[in-house]
């Protein structure tokens, strides 16, 4: 969980200069390098120089995109097929609850039942068997195919998945191995079999009780067993590559920059800070354009700790928007005062692993106007007569 950020005073009370230049613009309505003045009423006998106020425009540096391979396993379906550059496979693990009493049946048929939720006419695919065992929550960067597995009435790899019948033919030898717990009981895949057209099948998934994925298996003397699916899941895969910034969810990637605050002046204080994304035109998908905001608590990508940390802002944007822009005039006066570690920004959807969106930024390798800046306006300390 991300914890909320506390606010505090933009203007920060570490040094002195902010302070005194608050004040000269209240008096003054400016703040700069003017003469030296007399502040206060006529009997004070403090008198200083205003600090120089700043506005710095900083280039992000280190963006990169960072992928999970989280699936979608919440939801009421699952989907096969490919569209809006997303290709979709179905995963399910069979639970073997009760196998130990099917162990000494001989195994006749065997079928995986599927139940469809929306499927217009013949869905090319193929079925797998996968090296690992899922798991609901599972992550699935990719899909470690073990061996195909043939369609034991036509001998062939390739089926037809439809709305009716429901039932897909196992081979025999492979689920008695299952049920007797001599071949590794890994999950299955079902990967859509047809690079030339995009289109989208649903099945019902194990959300839907009564409906579910099952294995059905047929014994040798006419006695019947259902095994369930217990975990099952849409793993989404992108068909194309980008050079831009990706923030998606589906296909979890999250944004990663830092923030060059060496380029600021010593003991500059900050007074606002924000940043701005320009949105890639034609790169949204879905409906939902929330975002979070927040610094890792490590800067080491591959920790654990890398994955929470301190909220900043959660901004959002429209389909039409040319960019995004947040503050963080907090977190960086947090940062410059010790409290908060610079370990980079991470941009990414609220409520992951919800549905499939995504929206694309441009980088910076990107001509100078769309590329990531961080918009910061500080001053120097002011200078005190003693």
């Amino acid at each position: 969980m991300i914890p909320l950020q506390s606010r505090i005073p933009a203007l920060r009370t570490r040094r002195a200069g902010v302070f005194v230049c608050a004040l000269a613009w209240f008096v003054a309505a400016s703040c700069s390098s003017d003469p030296r003045s007399m502040l206060g009423s006529d009997d004070d006998l403090i008198s200083s120089k205003p600090g120089d106020i700043s506005e710095d425009t900083l280039d992000a540096f280190g963006d990169t995109v960072l992928v999970y391979g989280t699936p979608l396993a919440s939801d009421s379906v699952l989907e096969l097929g490919r569209v809006s550059g997303y290709e979709r496979t179905m995963v399910m693990q069979v639970a073997f609850d009760g196998a130990a009493g099917d162990a000494a049946k001989t195994v006749q048929t065997a079928f995986l039942r599927l139940t469809a939720s929306d499927v217009d006419g013949v869905f090319p695919a193929r079925f797998y068997s996968l090296t690992e065992p899922y798991a609901q929550g599972d992550s699935i960067p990719s899909l470690d195919t073990l061996a195909v597995i043939v369609d034991p009435t036509s001998g062939s790899p390739n089926r037809n998945m439809q709305t009716v019948p429901r039932d897909y033919a196992l081979p025999p030898a492979l689920v008695q191995g299952w049920i007797r717990d001599q071949i590794a009981r890994t999950a299955i895949a079902v990967v859509y079999n047809d690079a030339a057209t995009d289109r989208i099948a649903t099945f019902k998934s194990f959300e839907n009780p009564g409906a579910s994925p099952q294995l059905v298996v047929n014994f040798v003397g006419g006695t019947t067993s259902f095994y369930d699916v217990e975990d099952d899941a849409t793993v989404f895969r992108p068909t194309t590559t980008t050079p831009n910034l990706v923030a998606s969810d589906g296909f979890v990637r999250r944004v990663y920059f830092r923030i060059p605050l060496d380029q600021l002046e010593d003991e500059a204080a900050i007074h606002n800070a924000r940043v701005r994304l320009h949105i890639v035109p034609g790169s949204v998908l879905g409906g939902n354009g929330n975002l979070i905001v927040f610094i890792p608590v490590s800067p080491d990508v591959t920790s654990e700790e890398f994955l929470s940390g301190q909220l900043v802002t959660a901004p959002s944007f429209q389909a039409s928007s040319e960019f995004i822009e947040f503050g963080m005039t907090n977190a960086i006066a947090l940062i410059l005062v010790g409290t908060l570690e610079n370990n980079g920004v991470t941009v990414r959807f609220d409520a992951e692993n919800s549905e499939l969106r995504q929206v694309e930024f441009y980088g910076s390798s990107a001509p100078d106007s769309l590329r990531p800046r961080i918009f910061i306006t500080s001053s120097t300390p002011a200078d005190f007569d003693p």
